[in-house]
């Protein structure tokens, strides 16, 4: 219980000062820490609440003080949110059902896979629910041409991110002696 407890605190501030802090556009934890808390949470619901929670309260803080200027009043949810949010669940669940034992290799894919499913949502729902672009085949393909410089970072901020995190939690929670003698001897 005290292990999931500083976990959720843990991964809630990660991505709160992940988001907020100056970084290069999409360069954040949140795929990692949803991977990793997908993983780490043995409780599902809570292992999903725990990324959106920190997604949403640096949200919070973004749209209201960083970007006030560009809202009316105080917002507690911004517009196209549920496309976001629906991709942070996803690649949750895809992290549940496929990073059973931690791998170089699970985690490369599991990384590459919640960028792509963030990417092809979040996109979405910028083309389908924006004025800024053409409800057309065009509009559909400007809007995802365009998102790909984003798209890059996240790729990047995502390997990375994983790698530290799921490095980090194998170094502190590891219970398999052969991968803690290896950390003594190198």
């Amino acid at each position: 219980m005290k292990k999931n407890l500083l976990l959720v605190f843990l991964f809630i501030a990660i991505i709160f000062f992940g988001r907020v802090l100056p970084h290069p556009y999409n360069f954040t934890p949140l795929i990692a820490v949803t991977l990793l808390s997908s993983h780490a949470i043995s409780n599902r619901i809570l292992s999903l609440i725990v990324p959106l929670l920190g997604f949403w309260l640096s949200d919070l803080f973004m749209n209201n003080i960083i970007y006030a200027g560009y809202y009316s009043d105080f917002t507690i949810f911004s517009s196209g949110m549920i496309w976001t949010y629906g991709a942070i669940v996803l690649v949750g669940l895809m992290g549940s059902s496929f990073i059973k034992k931690i791998s170089s290799v699970t985690i490369v894919l599991a990384s590459l896979s919640g960028s792509t499913i963030f990417y092809i949502i979040s996109n979405f729902g910028v083309w389908a629910f924006s004025p800024m672009y053409a409800k057309s085949i065009a509009g559909f393909i400007q809007c995802y041409a365009l998102a790909l410089p984003f798209y890059g970072t996240s790729l990047i901020g995502d390997l990375l991110y994983c790698s530290l995190l799921f490095g980090a939690y194998q170094l502190v929670f590891s219970k398999n002696i052969n991968f803690s003698i290896s950390r003594i001897k190198n």
